[in-house]
């Protein structure tokens, strides 16, 4: 957003979320390089889709990955993905988390997920400003870095995956501390 508004742009367009039939082709077109699912890997499609919150870039890295692999595998890969996210997508989600610029915004994203998605934005802003002086400025950033999103009845929400990344750095993080 801060690029755009330094090049002079005042209107941007926010893209819709896919709707689970154009998810389940784009995850097909990487998985079985056709517009959809074998009969065999149906619902398993289906459950890696719904996995992945529509994410685009998820869709494409598990399709990617699933390509040609045995419905066990498909099977192993969905247990594993329920208790911890896709490497390659954590790395690539892990980006912007990685470019925000103060241990403070790091800390309020964090606090977030452990605390505040589905709760007013005006009283996320209150309960953070007895924690710090900047928690409205924090929170207008992590919004234009597209990391939370406040929906139409002021409540701050996250994608599936931004939240699955976050809880592996908070387990990653706890993890190199215990281990000090």
């Amino acid at each position: 957003m801060d690029l755009l508004r330094s090049c002079g742009v005042d209107r941007v367009y926010k893209i819709q979320e896919m709707n689970e039939s154009e998810s389940l082709e784009l995850f097909s077109w990487h998985a079985f390089k056709q517009p959809s699912p074998t009969k065999a890997f149906a619902t398993h499609s289906t459950d890696v889709v719904a996995y992945s919150g529509r994410l685009p870039l998820a869709l494409e890295e598990l399709g990617s990955y699933l390509y040609k692999c045995e419905i066990q595998e498909w099977r192993r890969v969905l247990e594993e993905l329920k208790r911890t996210p896709n490497d390659e997508v954590y790395k690539k989600l892990k980006v912007s988390f990685d470019g925000l610029k103060h241990v403070i915004e790091k800390q309020i994203f964090l606090d977030i997920v452990c605390f505040f998605i589905g709760m007013d934005k005006n009283d996320v802003l209150q309960t953070l400003n007895r924690s710090t002086q900047l928690p409205t400025l924090v929170i207008r950033i992590l919004e234009e870095k597209s990391l939370v999103t406040v929906d139409e009845n002021n409540k701050i929400q996250m994608h599936v995956l931004l939240q699955a990344m976050a809880r592996e750095i908070i387990k990653r993080e706890s993890s190199y501390m215990s281990d000090q």
